[in-house]
């Protein structure tokens, strides 16, 4: 009896417990670390959708690295290349420079899952993080005009190399 009787009183007393804490998503600085590693990070391409239709990617398209860069100076950007290593294709042509941030919010401790890309000081792209992890990134266009998704995953054989 007595067991029995202490099964119920746990019982009771655990389903008084409150629920466990939902993850709410991540603030800026967990986001600026998993898209930098706090300093650099590749990312590989891994698929491209551009206004909801799957993109063939050629040998080209394939060898494509996102490559964030990041710096803890208040007067220096974080630079952001996007570069074609495969030395086949004309990469000269096809590289893309410009900055990256995470927007700044009014509440330092809210959750964020949108950066910002600014290519060359001409475009500017607002993206939604839909995927993000140490080894995943998965970024979707915010504007309407401008459907695209982009997939990626952390390049380790160039883990070593320094893009400035």
């Amino acid at each position: 009896m007595n067991k029995l009787n202490l099964l119920l009183l746990l019982i009771i007393c655990t389903s008084c417990l409150p629920d466990e804490a939902k993850f709410e998503g991540f603030r800026r600085g967990h986001v600026q670390r998993l898209l930098s590693q706090g300093d650099q990070k590749i990312w590989l391409l891994e698929e491209r959708v551009l206004m909801g239709e799957v993109v063939e990617l050629d040998n080209c398209e394939n060898a494509r690295h996102l490559i964030f860069n990041f710096t803890s100076s208040a007067t220096d950007s974080d630079s952001l290349w996007y570069v074609n290593y495969n030395k086949e294709c004309n990469a000269q042509n096809d590289t893309l420079k410009g900055i990256w941030y995470i927007p700044l919010l009014n509440n330092a401790f809210a959750a964020t899952d949108t950066v910002v890309f600014v290519w060359d000081s001409v475009d500017t792209a607002f993206f939604h993080l839909s995927t993000i992890s140490p080894i995943e990134l998965s970024v979707e266009s915010i504007s309407p005009n401008d459907s695209l998704t982009e997939s990626f995953v952390a390049d380790k054989e160039y883990e070593g190399l320094r893009v400035h």
